[in-house]
């Protein structure tokens, strides 16, 4: 049995959620780490999204990219990434050169995490087009195939349907070769998990529950059938809340506390367990054939040391 890789989500502490505080991101990154997380990651927003994070704008973010580039000098093991970029906020020979400089910075640690986006609002705030999701999404294949140009050819002439570049040279190149693990993010059964299949190294669902994670790979695995490659070739990933307590009366507190705090009505995304059933619920995901769990520290910042100790082992 391979190992089972287990990362953090940072950006969901509590202490991110209505303002950016560096030190405190510094702080958690490096705990991270020496309690033994295999990667940490940070979210592509120009500002926090829906419910108890500040729809109307209140609280900040910071710019991910930026983030991971400072992030890189404070650690020194993780893999680092964004769950996940999004493909219209930048030009991808842009965040093809930006990528590659934090892989060098980190020396090879960069996961380069990717989407096609989602959050209107913010698209209109900040003035991108949102397109229909097809468009999105065919941009975003379009972009990593320029990416992965960018990162292995000496010099790059593309011209696709919405980009093109003339004699580019995309120095520097990462230090991870080819280049680092691509990681689409994403449930679309008809296109994205196509795209998945085709480009990705990695796959990433957020904070489904298992009969849908299941399903997803199921078709993911027809994809990969279909082009002749094995689902066994791409790092399936599941993202999402995890909230552990020593029993159900414990378990129940803690959720009703969480959702009076953050004026919402449950909790999202959620695996919610306690230490006797966690290896059991998380074993079901990697039956299925999931190998890394991303957890967001917004319910299991006070569990991650214990999570270590008492279930990480098991696996």
């Amino acid at each position: 049995m391979s190992k089972i890789k287990f990362g953090v989500n940072i950006d969901e502490a509590p202490e991110m959620l209505w303002h950016a505080d560096y030190n405190a991101t510094k702080n958690m990154a490096q705990q991270a780490e020496v309690l033994g997380y295999t990667s940490l990651w940070v979210m592509d927003h120009f500002y926090w999204g829906k419910g108890p994070r500040a729809l109307g704008g209140e609280g900040t973010v910071f710019e991910p990219w930026t983030l991971l580039a400072a992030l890189a000098t404070e650690t020194d093991k993780m893999k680092l990434g964004v769950m996940v970029s999004c493909n219209s906020f930048r030009h991808p020979s842009i965040i093809a050169k930006v990528a590659a400089t934090i892989d060098v910075i980190s020396n090879g640690r960069v996961i380069f995490g990717y989407g096609a986006g989602w959050f209107q609002e913010e698209y209109d705030a900040f003035g991108f087009p949102f397109l229909s999701p097809s468009v999105r999404l065919n941009q975003m294949r379009e972009a990593i195939i320029v990416i992965k140009k960018l990162w292995t050819e000496k010099r790059t002439t593309f011209q696709g349907k919405y980009y093109g570049l003339q004699n580019a040279p995309g120095n520097p190149k990462p230090i991870q070769k080819p280049y680092p693990p691509i990681m689409i993010g994403g449930g679309g059964e008809k296109l994205t998990l196509r795209i998945v299949a085709e480009l990705a190294d990695m796959w990433n669902l957020y904070g489904v529950p298992i009969e849908i994670y299941k399903r997803k790979v199921d078709i993911l695995t027809t994809y990969c059938d279909a082009l002749g490659k094995k689902i066994t070739d791409i790092e399936l990933t599941w993202t999402g809340n995890l909230t552990l307590a020593n029993d159900e009366k414990q378990l129940q507190k803690k959720i009703d506390r969480y959702i009076k705090e953050n004026r919402i009505y449950s909790v999202p995304n959620i695996i919610a367990s306690t230490y006797d059933d966690c290896i059991e619920k998380l074993q079901q995901f990697i039956d299925i054939g999931c190998k890394h769990f991303i957890f967001n520290l917004q319910t299991f910042n006070e569990d991650k040391e214990a999570f270590m100790e008492k279930i990480a082992p098991s696996f």
